[in-house]
């Protein structure tokens, strides 16, 4: 959380609307707003049709405090980033995993290729081919793996 710019505190709050941690002076008023706001907006969501609000947000005039997944944000305005606060980049696990199993196996291959004779049946050239191209996957498969881009509400 301390690496979105602008921010200044936060109070994470239970299902009771208590709060749970907070590095912040006024947490018990904060969940109380918090709880009130919640339990409005999700009315406020049902009556037009959804299941449930995931996350609002209080702009004020020197501070705003923003609420997702049972955690309110306080952030400077002047300094928070509203696109990096409300947005984040999630990674692919299943491409993330098999581009560093990738990754894995072309270093072993480079290892057999050069420091032992298991690879000496193939030319010189060819037997660095393989973990060549499998290197250039993992890399292309770790890079693309960072593409999923979510709502942090």
């Amino acid at each position: 959380m301390k690496k979105v710019k602008g921010y200044i505190g936060h109070v994470k709050i239970d299902k009771d609307g208590k709060p749970v941690e907070s590095n912040v002076n006024n947490a018990e008023e904060i969940a109380k707003m918090l709880k009130f706001n919640v339990e409005k907006g999700n009315q406020e969501a049902k009556d037009l049709g959804f299941n449930k609000m995931n996350g609002f947000a209080m702009f004020g005039s020197d501070k705003s405090l923003t609420f997702m997944k049972d955690t309110a944000l306080l952030v400077d305005n002047k300094k928070a980033d509203w696109q990096e606060l409300f947005t984040t980049y999630t990674y692919i696990k299943s491409w993330l995993i098999g581009g560093i199993a990738l990754l894995v196996i072309s270093l072993i291959l480079y290892y057999l290729a050069i420091f032992t004779s298991y690879m000496d049946y193939f030319a010189p050239e060819p037997r660095f081919y393989t973990p060549t191209i499998l290197l250039l996957i993992s890399v292309f498969m770790i890079l693309l793996s960072k593409s999923k881009y979510s709502y942090r509400l």
